[in-house]
């Protein structure tokens, strides 16, 4: 029997799931000498994961199965790669000691593109990412002991924009546009409600779109903006921040600027 608590790396709960990372932790330290047999290995998985689901835990089993993090005696190592992957390396020990520089020869490991795959990214996408992800790191020039996670990382953020409406590059902004979610969570914290923040959005966007500017997002643009408007609510004084180059309250009122005159002083008849 294990010990009452199981640990598990974080990493690999978030991309394999917790009940996967759990598994991989009972074989690490139950594979000591190589020698476990499958059978007497999943039977083991069982009796210590009670608390798991039996479907979960032979879906998990497989999984590791499948992208090589667990093996077994039986086991044979597959010589065939599919056609839609790199030509890759096998996996090797990383050791604390062992940070390299990349090279421009440098290629992901199988288990990587396992994760990708899984993650439900294109192969062909990760291929066309991996020279740019080689010439950054190349010209940086760092010794890193994970490669491999830096790429998935990186791989994941490109997918990530590649699926924006924008794909990731600058835009202007637009009348349908609409501030994410997480906006009004973020406001929130400043005690200002959505309602509140919904009364700028019109504003808002007619002054950015008569603007032009391109941006990637405007999210934290328009945080800012409600956060300054209330600011100027709040301002005893009632003064307009003259250094702001977004529209903002005028210091009077309607029928007080109506009946100024002090515009025409300047003019002599």
């Amino acid at each position: 029997m294990l010990d009452e608590k199981i640990s598990f790396e974080k990493e690999v709960a978030e991309t394999l799931g917790i009940e996967s990372a759990i598994i991989l932790e009972i074989y690490k330290l139950k594979n000591i000498d190589n020698s476990l047999l499958e059978e007497d290995f999943y039977n083991h998985v069982l009796a210590e994961c009670s608390f798991i689901d039996l479907k979960v835990i032979k879906r998990s089993f497989e999984k590791l199965k499948r992208i090589n993090l667990i093996k077994f005696k039986s086991d044979k190592k597959e010589e065939n790669l599919s056609a839609n992957s790199f030509e890759l390396r096998t996996p090797k020990q990383n050791f604390k000691d062992s940070k390299t520089r990349l090279s421009h020869s440098w290629l992901p490991e199988k288990e990587t593109i396992d994760v990708l795959e899984m993650g439900g990214i294109s192969i062909d996408f990760a291929k066309t990412k991996l020279k740019e992800f080689k010439i950054y790191w190349v010209e940086r020039n760092q010794p890193r002991d994970n490669w491999n996670i830096l790429f998935i990382d990186y791989i994941r953020r490109e997918w990530a924009k590649e699926h924006t409406a924008n794909k990731g590059l600058p835009y202007c902004m637009n009348k349908t546009w609409l501030p994410n979610e997480d906006v009004y969570s973020v406001l929130s914290l400043s005690q200002i409600t959505k309602e509140t923040a919904l009364k700028y959005l019109k504003e808002f966007i007619i002054y950015w779109e008569d603007n032009g500017t391109a941006l990637k997002s405007w999210n934290s643009k328009f945080i800012e903006y409600v956060k300054r408007k209330e600011l100027e609510l709040i301002n005893k004084d009632g003064k307009k921040n003259n250094g702001n180059n977004e529209p903002g309250k005028f210091s009077k009122g309607f029928t007080e600027r109506k009946d100024d005159q002090s515009w025409a002083k300047e003019f002599k008849f």
